[in-house]
């Protein structure tokens, strides 16, 4: 068995020990030591990670009270090693992991809401409570609750007891493992049955920030930030604000009112926009029909425009075809769309498309009136070739019935 000293002082940042053995697995080296101050991960928690000498630690887990370390590179039973943990991102695990542990029982004490799981990110921190929908006003005095308890710097212990001794602990959560529980305690305010690593008082959390709250199977799924990430967070923020208010020339308390200015001059730039292409539109469609190729039902136009949209296509041909044109266009360079129209009664564009897509490797289809699809860039020249001049020539097995 491996003596655990993560769980005899979660802050050992170094510490030395003895290689008992080592496998292969997973096409990775591990290795086992008679001590280690890396924890395993569990419970939320990740594993930690760190160096034995100059020899990379990338991965800990713990096996029936034995705990193995993948290394990059080679360590023989009977070494001496020096370990040292990646302590920043240790520290960062016990700051969020303690952090929760208090923003759990602030809302089980403010919005009677237990925590149902806990999931500890590379950016965020999440924790699933038992709760539709808290409001902004419950979520801040939550909020308020745990940073009080974060800066009154309780004590947060550790009590070790038998499973039958844990019940004269008011727990969130009665524990199912078996043997010796392990009881974080911030001091007379919560009490958890959790092997995870935390830190010595509750000040070492900093400060507890919400970020925010969406709906999941029918409780909230809250997410958060302790200490440092809240630190980060607030000068990633800072810094955003100071760049929208030289960005909008305006103090940061008038960011709201420009923001809402811009989007209603954007609204009417849109609206007035959207008329000019309209008029643009129906003139080019003009232009098209007028100068179209005639076939047998028809002027027929049929045009690649690479540099367009396929809603501007679209709109384009539903002109075209409304003016009496038979519409084959399609647009844009690496995955060109098609949009086909044509007037009711004369060829099938639906089943043209479809057969066009059939043997140039497209996809795509639709009515006899319209039809839109896919063609491969490199078979978009061939394609349209193949379509004018079905069109062109009435395509009697792509008119109706």
């Amino acid at each position: 068995m491996t003596r655990l000293l993560y769980y005899e002082d979660s802050s050992i940042r170094e510490f030395e020990g003895t290689v008992l053995q080592s496998r292969e697995r997973d096409r990775a080296l591990w290795v086992e030591l008679d001590q280690t101050a890396f924890y395993p991960g569990g419970g939320g928690q990740p594993p930690d990670r760190g160096r034995f000498h100059e020899i990379r630690v990338t991965d800990t887990r713990e096996e029936e009270g034995r705990v193995w370390h993948r290394i990059e590179g080679a360590l023989a039973p009977g070494v001496l090693v020096h370990g040292v943990l990646d302590w920043d991102r240790r520290f960062d695990h016990m700051q969020q992991h303690t952090g929760q542990h208090i923003l759990s029982q602030a809302f089980l004490e403010v919005a009677s809401a237990e925590t149902r799981s806990f999931h500890l990110g590379e950016e965020e921190v999440s924790i699933d409570v038992a709760h539709p929908g808290p409001d902004p006003d419950l979520l801040r005095r939550v909020e308020e609750r745990a940073n009080a308890v974060v800066w009154e710097d309780r004590e947060v212990r550790v009590h070790e007891v038998p499973r039958e001794e844990a019940g004269r602990f008011p727990l969130r959560k009665i524990p199912t493992v078996e043997g010796i529980v392990r009881v974080v305690e911030v001091s007379d305010f919560d009490w958890s049955a959790c092997g995870g690593t935390h830190v010595r008082r509750s000040g070492q959390v900093g400060i507890i920030a919400i970020l925010s709250t969406e709906k999941y199977k029918g409780g909230t799924r809250v997410a958060f930030v302790c200490g440092g990430r809240a630190l980060r967070r607030h000068r990633d923020r800072t810094r955003l604000l100071r760049d929208l208010s030289l960005a909008f020339t305006s103090g940061e308390a008038d960011l709201p009112h420009a923001v809402a200015r811009l989007k209603e001059e954007r609204a009417a730039l849109e609206k007035r926009m959207k008329s000019l292409l309209k008029a643009e539109l129906t003139r080019e469609a003009d232009a098209l029909v007028e100068s179209a190729r005639q076939g047998v039902l028809g002027p027929v136009v049929a045009r690649h425009f690479p540099d367009r949209t396929p809603e501007e296509i679209g709109t384009l041909a539903a002109l075209v075809s409304a003016r009496g044109g038979i519409a084959l266009l399609t647009a844009g360079k690496d995955s060109p769309r098609a949009h086909f129209s044509a007037p009711t009664g004369t060829i099938s564009v639906g089943d043209l498309l479809g057969g066009l897509c059939s043997k140039f490797g497209g996809k795509g289809g639709g009515r006899p009136e319209s039809a839109q699809g896919a063609i491969p860039a490199q078979a978009v020249e061939a394609a349209l070739e193949a379509a004018e001049a079905a069109a062109l020539a009435g395509a009697r097995e792509g008119m109706n019935g």
